[in-house]
């Protein structure tokens, strides 16, 4: 017994190589962090594993050069650990794959070829990974042909009128932008001033959800309980923790903890520190599994203190919803606004300007489902000529100029609204199709790649369709240049040196 346990707790001191990882539960879905990001998952309840059909959901930034190669790695990881075979996307129909083009050249040609299309947008992540491996991977469309040309042409319909829309409504947020100056009241204004900082990247979350604890306690606004109030929370505590130190106390506590448990305790205890290892079970999973298990031999707190905090960091912080979370944040605005509203002047012009900031993000395709119902359930208040009689009134009195309505906006409202409807449309159609693809291939686990305004529709489906799900966002560090998407969308090749691409038939 002796002898046993020494050689399992010299494997946790190495590489642990003792023992295989046992097939991991969708339940301990997790990707290492440097790939992405694992937002949300869903476990259907009450399934015997065995019918438990998984699919992961990864939203697409399209054209991001960066956010492509994560997702590639992120595929390339999942067939690794989870066997991955089957890769569904937005944007065709049918076989996909590329596949067909590793037999025309060496791979260290394709790579390079591959590099310079993936920049340029000309194609994705996933295919990124069919031409330049050797895996057995299926990639399968699954539009409705007739739904995604009616959306695309929505689409081209509108490009002409996008940039003309854009253009006047800057001018109306200029005027209102010039407006807050004389109208806002000093609190108002100020608050307004930093949510603008807040936006435009100027301020750091951490220091935006401090100022908004502050604002909150001084208007009597409860956070208790709130997404809000544990991320203040957890951002204290990390000035407090010192890493490195906790680091190596969770290193020298895993040895300790191991002279202490039984044979199957220490073989657990080594394959779920190699699934931590590996990215594939979620630290703060591992970390309460060492707490629990720790319990009744070892004084966490008093022998480990920083990793007893860091532990509490981690729970703290895996507690919170990351989606309601930023929509809290957006809550708390509005309330600490109202809070400070002295006239309807204010309401009514901090009205316009919300609404003047959605119908941009309309114009450039960033609106969240969630948005987009708000604004089909009223959509005349989004019509640039409802606006103007309050820029009128105000600005008479203030010595500004009003500027004019917006045709381009205002007379092809509702073809915009029809891009975004046809899109809802074919998420149904999306969930039908990969249903089908699903029972005839008889995979359980299969990734479905969309874009970001399709995803919380998808998921919903998924679950009404018996699936459960994980979503994931590739890592992003870099913003994506809008323009190569819009180019893509057009059917537009961008333009390239002469030796950028080489000829395919050389």
């Amino acid at each position: 017994m002796r002898k046993t346990c020494f050689s399992l707790i010299a494997a946790l001191a190495i590489v642990f190589p003792a023992y295989g990882q046992a097939e991991l539960a969708f339940k301990d879905f997790a990707l290492p962090p440097k790939l992405g990001t694992v937002k949300e998952t869903f476990l259907q309840p009450n399934l015997d594993p065995q019918s438990e059909r998984m699919i992961i959901q990864i939203q697409d930034a399209h054209c991001n050069y960066e956010a492509q190669k994560n997702l590639a790695a992120i595929l390339e990881y999942l067939i690794k650990e989870r066997k991955l075979k089957l890769v569904m996307v937005e944007g065709g129909s049918g076989d996909v794959g590329l596949s067909f083009l590793r037999t025309y050249s060496d791979a260290a040609t394709r790579k390079e070829v591959a590099e310079k299309y993936l920049k340029m947008g000309q194609i994705s992540g996933e295919e990124y990974l069919d031409i330049t491996s050797d895996y057995d991977l299926e990639l399968y469309g699954i539009e409705d042909e007739d739904l995604y040309d009616a959306d695309l042409n929505a689409y081209l319909m509108l490009e002409s009128k996008r940039q003309q829309g854009l253009q006047d409504l800057a001018a109306i947020r200029q005027s209102v932008s010039a407006l807050r100056q004389k109208i806002y009241n000093p609190d108002l204004l100020g608050f307004e001033q930093n949510v603008d900082r807040y936006d435009s990247k100027q301020m750091p979350l951490a220091d935006f959800c401090l100022y908004l604890q502050g604002k909150a306690q001084g208007r009597r606004i409860d956070l208790s309980g709130t997404h809000l109030a544990s991320y203040v929370q957890s951002v204290a505590m990390e000035k407090r923790i010192d890493f490195k130190a906790a680091e190596q106390q969770r290193n020298d506590f895993i040895k300790e903890l191991a002279t202490k448990l039984d044979e199957a305790s220490v073989k657990q205890l080594v394959e779920k520190t190699r699934a931590f290892k590996a990215g594939s079970l979620q630290p703060v999973d591992f970390y309460q599994y060492l707490r629990d298990t720790c319990q009744g031999k070892i004084a966490m707190g008093i022998s480990y203190p920083q990793l007893a905090s860091y532990i509490d960091y981690l729970k703290l912080g895996g507690a919170m919803d990351i989606a309601d979370f930023m929509q809290e944040i957006a809550a708390f605005e509005r309330k600490i606004r109202e809070s400070l509203f002295v006239s309807d002047d204010e309401r009514q012009l901090s009205a316009i300007s919300e609404k003047a900031g959605l119908v941009s993000k309309f114009l450039t395709l960033d609106l969240t489902p969630e948005e987009y119902e708000v604004m089909k359930a009223a959509p005349g208040q989004y019509h640039t000529a409802a606006w103007l009689s309050v820029i009128e009134r105000l600005g008479s009195s203030a010595g500004i100029a009003v500027p004019a309505a917006s045709a381009a906006i205002d007379d092809n409202f509702d073809h915009l609204e029809r891009f975004y409807s046809l899109g809802k449309e074919r998420e149904k159609s999306f969930v039908n199709n990969l249903n089908n693809k699903m029972q005839l291939s008889g995979q359980k686990i299969a990734v479905l790649i969309t874009g970001g305004f399709h995803t919380s529709g998808v998921s919903r489906l998924l679950r009404d369709s018996g699936y459960s799900y994980a979503i994931v966002t590739p890592t992003i560090t870099q913003k994506s240049d809008s323009s190569i998407y819009f180019s893509v969308l057009r059917g537009e090749v961008p333009r390239q040196d002469s030796d950028e691409i080489p000829d395919e038939d050389k």
